[in-house]
């Protein structure tokens, strides 16, 4: 039996590694020609090719289910084709024995997916970005209109971050319970760690204070060279802003979403890409089982270019599917695990399903 299964693992981990470089392979190439179209006198060819090659492992670890997908059904329909499913079958070895033995592979490909997913792409990722803007010659901006932070009462805005992790055009506007009481404005900010929790040092700004103002009076305002500037908020935390949600690791997206809740503020889109990256596992089991269901059942006869074209076709349905939830969650405020769990759960029923009719 060990000897069965082990030959059923390394038929399909063969089509899943064949399966991973053919579409790693089309996807590297069409995202280095894409980014060869941006360049111009400061950003050369080799600068793009090393961007490609810092973005690349999170490239993999989003293709990653979908390879298990199609190589489980290719890895099974070799198989298939070769009758030897069947002689498997006709031996007394249960459908459920063959499930776990394709599980096994897939297990390898989830484990790898988390240790890519947060390890290796999120840093890389973040280099790439301020590598880029280095050769671009330009300041890392965080959106086109800078990015408002909250901190308890300060609301603070910045127009961009340099890859030094400096903050430019600093906008700090205080609040008590009712009303503004002071504004701090300053061209940068810099972050000094010598003491316990660290702190910004603001250089060449302004200060307007309203709180020993009334009506009649004018506010109080001073100029400075330098002046310190508590915050909880650490260039580590800013830094993650220069990549998107979806690029940033498990642990980071947890961190910032606590982050957002804690201010009273909307980190769904976070909390989002948080339960997309956490459930990454249970979504490439969940294919897995479905591409077994197809090859026992409706695909146990087709051709394997048929094979193949159901595998795609489902996979991005799926996401499809999975994608347009999470864009409903996000407009209408909806539980963004439930937008992520329900095309997995609706995934599980299909491939179960099917299971359940051959067993």
């Amino acid at each position: 039996m060990k000897k069965i299964d082990r030959y059923i693992n390394n038929q399909v981990l063969l089509a899943m590694s064949v399966v991973l470089m053919v579409l790693a392979g089309l996807d590297f190439v069409f995202t280095l020609v894409d980014e060869i179209g941006e360049t111009d006198g400061t950003y050369g060819a080799m600068d793009a090719i090393r961007y490609v090659m810092y973005v690349f492992p999170r490239h993999i670890y989003e293709l990653l289910p979908m390879t298990a997908l199609i190589g489980a059904l290719i890895g099974l329909g070799i198989l298939a084709s070769s009758n030897e499913l069947v002689v498997l079958q006709a031996a007394g070895i249960k459908v459920m024995r063959i499930v776990w033995a394709v599980m096994k592979p897939a297990i390898l490909v989830m484990a790898f997916g988390l240790f890519l997913g947060e390890f290796i792409a999120p840093r890389l990722e973040l280099q790439g970005e301020l590598d880029r803007a280095l050769a671009r010659g330009e300041q890392v901006a965080l959106s086109r209109y800078g990015h408002w932070q909250r901190d308890s009462n300060e609301f603070m805005h910045f127009n961009a971050i340099d890859p030094e992790g400096v903050l430019h055009g600093v906008s700090i506007y205080r609040f008590d319970d009712q009303q503004l009481t002071g504004i701090t404005t300053a061209e940068t900010a810099l972050y000094d760690d010598s003491e316990d929790g660290g702190y910004w040092v603001l250089q060449n700004g302004d200060e307007i204070d309203f709180s020993g103002s009334d009506a009649s009076l004018p506010a109080d305002s001073f100029a400075f060279l330098e002046k310190s500037w508590p915050v909880n908020l650490t260039p580590d935390l800013l830094k993650v802003l220069i990549i998107d949600p979806d690029k940033m690791s498990i642990s980071d997206l947890f961190q910032y979403a606590a982050r957002f809740e804690n201010q009273g503020q909307d980190g769904s889109a976070y909390l989002l890409s948080f339960w997309k990256k956490a459930l990454q596992p249970l979504t490439t089991a969940a294919l897995v089982i479905v591409a077994v269901a197809f090859i026992f059942g409706p695909l146990r006869s087709a051709t394997m270019g048929s094979k193949v074209f159901t595998a795609i076709c489902f996979g991005i349905l799926f996401y499809l599917v999975q994608n347009l939830l999470s864009t409903v969650s996000l407009v209408y405020q909806l539980n963004p695990l439930l937008a992520v769990t329900v095309p997995i759960v609706f995934c599980l029923m299909i491939g179960v399903g099917l299971l359940k009719r051959l067993v």
